[in-house]
């Protein structure tokens, strides 16, 4: 098949992978791919159902061997979103080594595989486009997050220093930066920062108000995904586009 025609959404079981799923759907073959292996093939059942072409993968992105099954049997994608991560906080003199590699081995080191991956296999073809979910607190340091604003730093600069290299190729990589976020894992935020409104913001917590005054939602990013990956972002290479309401202004 032309390889504009296949699609692949990996971390796609829930939240915003789901979203940027159901997005990439739409006239397209797909593969969606998360660790959640049942939760891929139920949303691939839900999909295919509603009469798309889709199926579903298991895959490790913290696992080379795993990360590398996907790339193989998927290779012809010519659209690839990352949306794999994993969550955690506490004080940041609590956080260990072990507990720093856990999450540095997902959002940044596994993000980084699937996306090289997947640029080498498209430069071989001589094209296509990767985007990968980062997040404001690569920028922006957050309280209690130094594992994951470290995480989501590194991926950054990573997938942008490759991006660099393999965009004479023909592979365009970009970022979306979601700030507060109507997932599972800002559920998880909401625990670890019980009693601070997110929209509002809070001066202790060192959270900045959200102007535009709620949450974002999946599909708010889902459709920055879409449009960065699509042929009309054909001239949009190395971006990182926040889609936080306006939270990060003046950084």
């Amino acid at each position: 098949m032309p390889a504009e025609d296949l699609a692949v959404v990996v971390g796609a079981a829930q939240g915003i992978g789901e979203a940027i799923a159901r997005r990439l759907a739409r006239g397209r073959q797909l593969v969606v791919a998360d660790l959640n292996g049942d939760g891929a093939a139920s949303l691939a059942a839900d999909l295919t159902a509603h009469g798309h072409a889709c199926r579903s993968l298991q895959v490790d992105i913290g696992d080379p061997g795993s990360v590398a099954a996907l790339v193989e049997a998927t290779a012809g994608a010519g659209q690839v979103a990352i949306a794999a991560g994993i969550f955690a906080a506490s004080p940041s003199m609590d956080v260990t080594p072990d507990e720093l590699h856990r999450i540095l081995a997902v959002n940044l080191v596994g993000v980084y595989d699937v996306a090289r991956s997947y640029a080498r296999t498209m430069a071989a073809r001589g094209g296509g486009a990767i985007c990968a979910v980062g997040s404001i607190a690569a920028r922006m340091p957050r309280m209690r997050q130094a594992a994951y604003s470290a995480s989501k730093a590194g991926m950054r600069q990573a997938l942008r220093v490759l991006g660099m290299e393999v965009l004479p190729l023909g592979v365009r990589i970009t970022l979306v930066a979601p700030g507060p976020t109507a997932t599972p894992m800002m559920q998880d935020l909401a625990g670890d920062h019980h009693g601070i409104p997110l929209a509002t913001g809070d001066l202790a917590a060192m959270r900045p108000r959200i102007p535009d005054g709620r949450v974002g939602t999946p599909d708010d990013v889902a459709a920055a995904v879409q449009f960065l990956l699509s042929a009309d972002a054909a001239h949009v290479a190395l971006h990182d586009l926040y889609v936080d309401g306006g939270e990060s202004l003046g950084m």
